[in-house]
């Protein structure tokens, strides 16, 4: 079934029989110009409920009323307009690319709203150390204390960092531009590959007014780190790909090796940039080569195209070119071969450090679930932050369609005579979305179902734009309305519900710190310390510090936070233990710890994600009171310790003296 996509006259078939010289209708000359329709009155409403989150923002900084409802209303008044919108029937092309850029954009500014003066998500800190590492010493791949990987997949500090000699501009001005770009470049991509597939603006508008539901969208795909831009980059891939298995691409060297160059320059970028995008995007071109050689073979049985044994050597290349050169098998092939070399010869060690405990942690507390060995988690809740009971119904009411959705979208994929492979691959990307849910019942299952959600959300996209472009809608105007309007609420409850999915109550606005809070723990007293680090203190010292306070010491500090342990100690004891014993000692002895990093305001109350330091510390996710003051008390009077530096409820002490003893 071929879907029409309005005003793409190439569709339609030709007049033979007008004669040159008539002239145009004046129907038709109108479709030729660029029709935005209501795109600038819904970018004045966007802009509307931008003013609205920003005045909310504020609010929650001073703690006073209202902050909630201007947020939850600013994100209504920029969502449910533009999916509506992309929901009609009459829009045009441009008009419909106009609104998915403007909800791309619209969503990315709620970002910067939420911290327009700086990074503070500890991903970005990460980020921001490993630019400005490029930055001091001109080469790539230093060692990150925040982010390890990032030493091994430069491609967004090398961007930013070239961004901010060209044009003077900070690092985080730098990377905004960057980010800025990169969420232009995922919506058009997006938008491209989905119609392109479909072929149908209206099944791709759709697309993607879902794919902005998936709970990474709105504030982890925009962060400013590297999966930021490897989105775009593989979605840039896959539209390329797709062009290439196409029947009627162009046969010409010229053109064929343009495709060629297009493939292999946009894979080697998603290959330096980003470990997880490559190996997803490499997995789903995997199976549509799979897919297409089994329906090839199927369509082949018995057929001239199947070599038998015996047969001569050009059916059998005949066949082999057919499966590898007019199939998505060549793009497959080019993108295993760039990232097993770069995984070998550059950032094995890394991957392997970082992916290695996110997988091996899910599988764990998976295993341990269904073996009975952990109890679940509990939902909507962590480190004492929890959803209100309407928040909850929110985020269990925007799973049921999308559940409802995948099996209509199965059976119109998998079943229809006029399915392709590309769109059984896309329908069982889309199946792994109840599988990433599954993952959030573990207690470390959720940052991997949280990576996941941005990559199975193009299978879902996908379905949501083919099923929902397909149905009859009334003839009426004002019954297709209401159905576009019944349809709007619920990709609204969509929308609300995944970012309820992802993100903490605490991290969804700005407001007073926190302990344990991410963001919501980054101070004013905390930053001002890390200057002083990076003015005062010989840059890489070594600071034992907690995880927040670390992010910053780390980044603006240009300092090395130590954790994990030595000698089968671990570091963070220190911090715990009432009186500073031998054990303590011979932590800083051996682990060659230069500073010490005191927060007193740890000891008011327990950490919103769990833990204080790291994951592991003692009594981590299950501590039921904050750390005694008396356990930092010690350090003041401890011998071989000297405050440098006293700011409110931050110090810093120097270990020298006892390193020395």
């Amino acid at each position: 079934m071929l879907l029409r996509t309005p005003g793409v006259a190439a569709l339609r078939p030709a007049d033979k029989t007008r004669r040159r010289a008539t002239p145009i209708p004046r129907e038709s000359a109108r479709t030729k110009r660029l029709v935005l329709g209501a795109a600038p009155a819904l970018a004045l409403i966007a802009a509307a409920g931008l003013v609205m989150i920003a005045l909310g923002n504020n609010a929650a900084r001073e703690g006073t009323s209202g902050a909630e409802a201007l947020f939850w209303g600013g994100l209504v008044v920029i969502y449910a307009p533009l999916a509506f919108r992309l929901l009609s029937a009459s829009a045009s092309r441009a008009e419909r690319i106009s609104l998915a850029l403007l909800l791309g954009a619209s969503l990315f500014v709620v970002k910067i709203l939420a911290s327009p003066t700086g990074f503070v998500r500890f991903d970005e800190l990460g980020t921001w150390r490993a630019t400005n590492d490029v930055l001091q010493t001109g080469h790539l791949f230093s060692a990150n204390p925040l982010i390890v990987s990032t030493a091994g997949f430069p491609g967004l500090e090398a961007v930013t960092a070239a961004l901010a000699q060209l044009t003077g501009l900070s690092i985080f001005h730098s990377g905004l531009i960057v980010l800025g770009v990169a969420r232009t470049m995922l919506i058009v991509a997006l938008f491209l590959f989905l119609e392109r597939v479909t072929r149908s603006a209206r099944a791709a508008g759709i697309g993607v007014a879902v794919y902005a539901c998936n709970p990474s969208f709105l504030y982890f795909d925009s962060q400013f780190a590297y999966e930021s831009l490897a989105l775009p980059i593989a979605l840039a891939v896959l539209l390329v790909a797709v062009h290439w298995s196409e029947p009627a691409r162009p046969r010409r060297a010229p053109a064929l090796g343009g495709l060629v160059g297009a493939l292999a320059i946009l894979a080697a970028t998603l290959t330096v940039t980003h470990h997880m995008t490559s190996y997803a995007l490499l997995t789903f071109l995997v199976a549509w080569t799979v897919l297409t050689a089994l329906a090839d073979r199927r369509r082949s049985a018995g057929g001239a195209h199947t070599p038998a044994v015996g047969a001569r050597p050009g059916e059998t290349r005949a066949v082999a070119r057919r499966w590898f050169l007019d199939s998505p098998g060549f793009p497959a092939v080019l993108l295993a071969v760039m990232t097993i070399a770069w995984f070998a010869l550059v950032a094995g060690s890394v991957t392997i450090n970082e992916l290695g405990k996110v997988v091996t942690g899910a599988v764990d507390s998976t295993l341990r679930l269904i073996f009975g060995g952990s109890g679940s988690k509990t939902l909507f809740a962590g480190g004492g932050q929890t959803n209100s009971l309407g928040a909850r119904a929110l985020a269990v009411g925007s799973v049921i369609p999308l559940l409802v959705l995948i099996p209509l979208g199965l059976r119109r994929t998998w079943r229809a005579p006029d399915s392709s492979t590309l769109w059984r691959t896309l329908a069982l990307a889309a199946v792994l979305y109840p599988v990433s849910l599954g993952l959030r019942l573990t207690l470390a299952g959720s940052e991997t179902s949280q990576r996941a959600s941005e990559f199975v959300f193009v299978g879902v996209a996908f379905l949501a734009g083919l099923v929902i472009s397909e149905w009859r809608w009334p003839a009426r105007w004002l019954r297709r309305n209401v159905m576009a309007l019944a349809l709007t609420a619920v990709t609204l409850v969509v929308f609300l519900g995944g970012f309820i999915i992802g993100e903490l109550p605490a991290t969804r606005q700005p407001g007073p710190f926190l302990v344990g809070a991410e963001d919501r723990s980054i101070s004013p007293q905390g930053l001002a310390a890390a200057r002083f680090a990076a003015d005062e203190l010989p840059a890489h010292s070594r600071i034992l510090v907690d995880r927040p306070n670390g992010t910053l010491m780390a980044s603006y500090g240009e300092l090395n936070p130590v954790f994990g342990q030595i000698h089968g100690i671990p570091v963070t004891r220190v911090f715990f233990t009432k009186t500073f014993d031998r054990a303590d000692r011979r932590v800083i002895k051996d682990d060659l710890i230069d500073y010490i990093a005191v927060d007193r305001r740890l000891t008011r109350e327990l950490p919103v994600l769990g833990y204080y330091f790291e994951s592991d510390e003692p009594g981590a996710f299950s501590r039921e009171r904050p750390i005694s003051i008396s356990s930092f008390a010690k350090f003041l009077h401890t011998p071989g310790l000297s405050r440098i530096y006293v700011n409110g409820p931050i110090a810093i002490y120097d270990t020298s003296g006892m390193r020395s003893g």
